[in-house]
């Protein structure tokens, strides 16, 4: 009978550079969370630089918008507190809600009172004026160097931020 490996990892060399399994806790403590322009706090989960998937927990303790954006890849939302909708849509997204965003849908991301929820963004977003005019843009890799210069200035060392990516 075979017997079941205990690591994936094949043996070598290779195996050095095959990323490690990633488990983070939320904190619940937000000076740990990164603030961000539009008055909410982001908490990195993982940075995929490879494949440039971004996971995180967003969190606005009072009513709130981010400005009208669109994706270029899919979204993944699970909302763990609170409510938030999109006043493009008919629908509201309350604790417990899985919503699923396709890429090229514009949308203005509004929080009524509070809430909390996890995402998973594949690709970029952006930024969109009032007449549809991109003004901005974010990605894994701009959203990981905003992270890290956060951390830099609350006095965490430049390898903090490493434990998020992947």
């Amino acid at each position: 009978m075979a017997s079941i490996a205990k690591d994936f990892r094949p043996e070598g060399m290779a195996a050095n550079f095959l990323p490690k399994d990633l488990v983070v806790k939320i904190p619940e403590d937000l000076s740990k969370w990164v603030r961000r322009p539009a008055g909410h706090y982001y908490c990195p989960i993982m940075f995929d630089t490879s494949a440039g998937i971004t996971v995180n927990v967003l969190h606005y303790p009072n009513p709130g918008v981010i400005g009208r954006h669109v994706h270029d890849g899919p979204v993944f939302s699970y909302t763990m507190e609170g409510s938030w909708y999109y006043p493009e849509h008919d629908w509201v997204a309350e604790k417990g809600s899985f919503v699923w965003e396709p890429p090229g849908e514009h949308h203005t991301l509004t929080v009524k009172e509070s809430m909390t929820a996890l995402y998973v963004m594949h690709g970029g977003l952006t930024l969109l004026d009032e007449n549809e005019k991109p003004i901005g843009f974010d990605n894994c890799l701009t959203l990981l160097g905003f992270c890290a210069e956060w951390y830099r200035e609350q006095g965490y060392d430049d390898d903090y931020i490493k434990q998020f990516i992947r």
